[in-house]
């Protein structure tokens, strides 16, 4: 099996068996020693580091925006899913919010420590009224009130 690695699978010693890639934005995440010491480790094991296509970073951002998550996904976490779509892997990650794109774009996430993320909509609702408040818009466009951030699980389909 192809893993693809986020920055968190080099805090901790984890029992994993395959192939794995990771991107070069997840090597300058790590700062500690014995991350960066895992990491070593790992490259001199047959660790691919590499990068997706615009094509496929391109599919991410876009899914990332229907579902809500682009503005919580960083850079690295982009990179580290399109990796994924690109290579066909599975992505190890703890992420809530990677995982819940990874969901969207029907990529195996394998996590680590943490229980696995359902899959969320974020949608913005009023604070005032509740009601839902069109992608854009600073207040409720009946109430006035700002709105608030909600994910919602998307039971059209399934998991």
């Amino acid at each position: 099996m192809r893993y693809i690695l986020d920055a968190s699978f080099f805090f901790g010693e984890y029992p994993f068996s395959g192939e794995f890639a990771t991107t070069p934005q997840v090597a300058t995440e790590l700062r500690d020693v014995t991350s960066k010491m895992r990491f070593e480790v790992m490259q001199s094991r047959g660790l691919n580091i590499c990068e997706a296509d615009a094509a496929a970073t391109d599919r991410v951002r876009e899914a990332a925006k229907r579902s809500g998550d682009l503005r919580v996904l960083s850079e690295t976490d982009v990179s580290v899913i399109a990796l994924a779509l690109y290579l066909a892997g599975t992505v190890v990650s703890d992420d809530f919010a990677v995982q819940n794109v990874c969901r969207h774009l029907k990529i195996p996430v394998q996590n680590m420590m943490q229980k696995k993320a359902r899959r969320r909509v974020w949608k913005s609702i009023c604070s005032g009224c509740g009601a839902e408040i069109p992608a854009g818009e600073t207040e409720c466009p009946i109430c006035g009130s700002p709105p608030v951030s909600r994910g919602t699980e998307n039971k059209s389909r399934k998991k």
